[in-house]
């Protein structure tokens, strides 16, 4: 694949993520909304203690539930208590269903019935401060108007003139598509602050009304900073502190900075997604554009046969830094052809060689050489003897020594070879990806602490959102390293020369039209056609013409003879182990809590 189609499908891929991850990100509470959900939610509190609240259920699934409710953290009874807690008053609905209370001691009370086996299934399934309507035939799909009364009576922290109250309306609950909770007597309150702050506050002539959505277990709480007035209206358990308005402020400043952290973090996120993309073609042309040459679209001509097969693997087979087997199998084609070996034959897929020389051989042809001798014995290697010989040394741990050593020998020859050698011919890009990996990694890091430091839901969505720029930056580091690079001198021609005869070797019906005559041509192809990773072609090819070249036999045989070496376990790694993790945690604020469900 040329450069040009290299960036534009990264630049497309990268741009499809961003699109469908946000996507995804925004829309998925709507996914995971379930069965059933509150379609509407609404609370009037009273400076008295009264709250109302109304909620519209949507039932979605018929007969699957027969209790719409809402529970508290905080004790609910049926009477005032003498702690923090809350006093249910009344509750109605329009459908033809039971209203009934479990309170804080598991008492349950069920509105026009005595029904003592209803009464039982009840006190089984609900929690304990639990309110709801119960239609023991299950609700069919629909909504569900539900308005409950309660007699607040919370902890109030005051002093010489402010109180300050804390009530939390929600924190596990179904999805609430709409919230509003009104403040009535606004004349006794100085400020609100709202849990979460994205919640809209408008202020009107003797209330505050707050306006938002909240998703499924994100918490509603509404912190206020009252004039000690208050405190001749409502009956709350008083607790006096030093200076109510620097606590409260301190404490509501600590949670804003958690949640513009979480809506920065992910407009970052957001942000890095939509622009890597482009941000990633602007890097390619800046740095590694390539000087455009005109190439026949095949070439029949090895474009280099100079150059060590071992390097055309390693250089110009695919990335300039990848090395694979192909290049060690051409090597010993080469190194037979050129008579440092000899490679014969042996029954039908064994083969012997046989070490003749090593002068004029590089690093990585000397090291195939060292590897064939320890192979060998009186500088012959056979096959079978190799196979006899591995086994040896993995049954037994005091040659495992030898075994481990032919095995990182191997891997060297068949997926490392001498890699510094690519860069006489290119510049690592990926380097320019740096700052992408370390700014996305960033981004990722710090919405992982502040999911653990924060209540609001924005820090799962940023770091939801924080894994798309680091994909991102992960693809385009698995794309060429000269993508972002430059080859040097001229050797971009050649590349691109490589890949046209790559091409051509590829293509059966071409290489069928050259004379099967001409060996020395032939020979020369399977070689560098086998560094490029082509070989299998040009020696179907010569099969179906009936070329007489004993290095076909040869070629398909050499993958068998490394075989045993590759696949040999050493006497201490044939025992396996096993290991095991877990654990996970929750918190929150106010007086109250808990929220609407279903069962």
């Amino acid at each position: 694949m040329s450069e040009v189609k290299q960036i534009a499908a990264l630049t497309l891929i990268t741009f499809i993520i961003a699109g469908l991850g946000l996507t995804l990100i925004k829309y998925s509470p709507y996914f995971m909304e379930g069965d059933v959900i509150v379609d509407s939610y609404k609370a009037v509190f009273y400076a008295d203690g009264t709250l109302i609240e109304n909620y519209v259920y949507e039932v979605k699934s018929s007969n699957k539930y027969r209790m719409l409710y809402r529970v508290w953290d905080a004790a609910l009874s049926i009477k005032q208590l003498n702690e923090p807690s809350i006093e249910f008053l009344n509750a109605s609905t329009s459908e033809k269903a039971l209203v009934y209370l479990k309170d804080f001691q598991g008492i349950v009370w069920v509105n026009d019935s005595l029904n003592n086996d209803l009464i039982n299934e009840i006190e089984s399934l609900a929690y304990l401060n639990e309110v709801g309507v119960f239609n023991p035939e299950g609700f069919k799909s629909g909504r569900y108007n539900v308005t409950y009364a309660f007699k607040i009576y919370p902890p109030i922290e005051y002093d010489g003139k402010l109180c300050h109250l804390n009530l939390k309306l929600a924190d596990e609950h179904l999805t609430y598509r709409t919230v509003e909770v009104t403040l009535k007597n606004a004349s006794y309150i100085l400020k609100v602050f709202p849990h979460p702050p994205s919640l809209k506050i408008i202020k009107y002539e003797n209330e505050f009304r707050l306006y938002g959505s909240s998703s499924k277990d994100e918490i509603i709480e509404v912190e206020l900073l009252l004039k000690k007035d208050v405190l001749s209206v409502i009956n709350g358990f008083l607790k006096e502190v030093k200076d109510v308005n620097k606590l409260t402020v301190e404490a509501n400043r600590y949670d804003l900075i958690q949640y513009y952290l979480g809506l920065t973090l992910l407009r970052l996120s957001q942000t890095a997604a939509l622009a890597f993309p482009f941000l990633f073609l602007l890097v390619y042309i800046a740095y590694g554009r390539e000087k455009r040459f005109i190439i026949p679209k095949y070439l029949s001509v090895t474009p280099n046969n100079k150059l060590k097969p071992w390097i055309v693997n390693l250089v110009f087979k695919s990335d300039p830094l990848n090395f694979d087997e192909n290049g060690f199998y051409a090597t010993l084609l080469d190194l037979h052809k050129k008579g440092k070996i000899k490679i014969n034959l042996k029954n039908r897929k064994g083969l012997i060689i046989q070490l003749i020389n090593e002068e004029g051989l590089d690093t990585y042809e000397v090291r195939v050489i060292k590897f064939l001798k320890d192979l060998s014995s009186n500088n012959i290697v056979d096959t079978d003897e190799v196979k006899k010989l591995v086994k040896t040394l993995s049954s037994s741990r005091k040659f495992e020594w030898k075994l481990l050593e032919l095995k990182d020998e191997l891997l060297y020859l068949t997926k490392k070879a001498e890699a510094s050698i690519a860069e006489n011919y290119m510049v690592n890009g990926r380097r320019k990806l740096i700052p992408f990996i370390l700014a996305s990694t960033f981004l990722l890091l710090i919405s992982i602490l502040l999911v653990f430091a924060s209540n609001y839901l924005i820090s799962l969505t940023a770091l939801a959102s924080s894994f798309i720029p680091l994909t991102q930056s992960l693809i385009a580091l698995a794309f060429p390293s000269t993508l972002f690079g430059k080859w040097k001198s001229s050797f971009y021609k050649e590349k691109l020369e490589w890949d046209s005869f790559k091409r051509f070797l590829s293509d059966l019906a071409l290489i069928k039209k050259y004379s099967p005559k001409d060996l020395s041509i032939w020979g020369e192809w399977l070689i560098y056609g086998t560094a490029l990773g082509v070989g299998d072609n040009v020696t179907k090819v010569m099969e179906e013409l009936k070329i007489s070249l004993e290095d076909v036999k040869i070629a398909r045989s050499i993958p068998v003879f490394i075989q045993p070496v590759a696949t040999a376990i050493p006497f201490s790694k044939s025992q396996s182990h096993s290991g095991f993790s877990g654990g996970g945690f929750g918190a929150g604020g106010g007086f109250g809590g808990g929220g609407a469900g279903a069962r």
